[in-house]
């Protein structure tokens, strides 16, 4: 027989003592107290919660490092965004530049267009009207002031053209200082355009590096909630089963405290049983099978408070002793179970059973068949007769009374079937 927990069943023993008012040995814990160890032994029972709880543990323990490496993703984005707009602001300022360069250079290509027409007009001027045109000019003079006049207005008009040549020379010159500048703006401004292009795509690459840090972060949040939501749900199971547990341990604790009372003292019963229950089968030898604490192989923390005797279902199983049938029917955890009542609070008990072949209120004699082996019960793994022995409601080694030490079963709760 195992029982999910030890603690829980101390509860009982302060409430025996109210039912019964009797003898009892000393387990005088605090109920409070009791029941607070109650709901930490709850929460590690279970496989369930230990298995997510564990897996909440394993969240929780890469949560700091993906945590830290989206404060690094971040870090680094908000490094390259700020290295993206210097560099942004760097490339426009050139763009700017070469922009203003571009007028510029516009500007004198303009200038020299216009020189280059004043140049052609006087060209094509002197080459229509030829040489011999200045002659002319100055033969047709009507008296001396007229020919001053005539000779500087030609004066003028050659130092006109030969001024457009040099303004157009001096300006094909500026055009290509102002050609090289504009190139060398054009330059500055590309390099300034891929570092921008540059850091546009690290700060892009920072950017989905910091996405994907905080949905891996995010992803072990809502694991981590899932993990707890599950915890807590299989917490949730196993209390509301615990609690069936108990009621059904309260109920079994009344039916025991209603039988015979003694001294308490168990040496004094030890001639009142005088059959083995499983005649040719003997008891189990493996430590699960003693009475004693354990951990079950589901996780449970268990306190087992009776001696398994494996045999096959139907095997017979007999009344060790004389006494009346206290209980004879179906319980949750123990499946079919039989209490008889020996006398001088002396009280046995046989779990599991396939078949019950007494009833309550019936007398039995030593030796009887009362029932067959079997595996009922939330409580049994395979067939046996899980057999418990009690004293004044308190669960003693029930091989203390075929050649054991009678010694009560530490773990176990008191009034109450384990």
């Amino acid at each position: 027989m195992r029982v999910f927990s030890s603690r829980p069943m101390r509860v009982f023993a302060v409430a025996a003592v109210v039912l019964a008012g009797i003898a009892v040995p000393s387990q005088g814990d605090n109920l409070n107290q009791q029941i607070s160890e109650v709901s930490v032994a709850l929460e590690k029972a279970s496989k369930e919660v230990v298995k997510n709880q564990k897996a909440l543990a394993a969240t929780k323990a890469k949560l700091p490092t993906v945590r830290a490496k989206l404060t690094s993703a971040q870090a680094k984005e908000a490094t390259a965004r700020a290295s993206y707009v210097t560099a942004k602001s760097h490339a426009d300022q050139a763009r700017a530049q070469y922009k203003a360069a571009q007028a510029k250079l516009a500007a004198k290509k303009l200038e020299i267009k216009k020189l280059q027409i004043k140049v052609n007009q006087f060209a094509r001027s002197v080459y229509q009207q030829g040489q011999t045109s200045q002659w002319e000019i100055i033969l047709q003079s009507q008296s001396p002031s007229d020919l001053t006049s005539r000779l500087q207005t030609i004066k003028s008009v050659s130092q006109a053209s030969a001024k457009s040549l040099t303004n157009l020379e001096a300006a094909k010159v500026q055009l290509k200082s102002v050609a090289d500048d504009a190139k060398v703006v054009k330059i500055q401004m590309d390099k300034l355009a891929t570092v921008a292009s540059d850091a546009l795509s690290q700060a892009q690459a920072a950017t989905d590096e910091a996405a994907a840090a905080k949905s891996e972060v995010d992803a072990l949040v809502a694991q981590e909630a899932s993990d707890l939501a599950k915890s807590k749900k299989a917490q949730a199971a196993e209390q509301a089963e615990l609690n069936k547990l108990i009621a059904e341990q309260i109920r079994v604790s009344q039916i025991s405290g209603s039988g015979s009372h003694g001294s308490g003292d168990p040496q004094a019963t030890g001639t009142l049983l005088t059959q083995w229950p499983v005649p040719g089968y003997d008891a189990g030898s493996d430590p699960v099978q003693h009475v004693g604490p354990r951990i079950l192989s589901d996780g449970r923390h268990s306190c087992h408070t009776g001696q398994d005797i494996p045999a096959p279902t139907g095997a017979d199983i007999v009344a060790p002793g004389a006494g009346v049938v206290l209980f004879a029917g179906w319980t949750w955890g123990y499946g079919n179970l039989t209490l008889i009542d020996h006398g001088q609070g002396l009280v046995t008990a046989f779990a599991h059973q396939s078949r019950m072949l007494v009833n309550k209120g019936e007398t039995v004699f030593s030796g009887q068949h009362i029932g067959d082996v079997g595996n009922t019960g939330a409580f049994s793994r395979g067939s046996h007769l899980h057999f418990e022995v009690h004293v004044n409601g308190y669960n003693y080694d029930p091989m203390g009374w075929y050649g054991g030490s009678k010694s009560i079963v530490a773990c176990a709760p008191t009034r109450s079937i384990g």
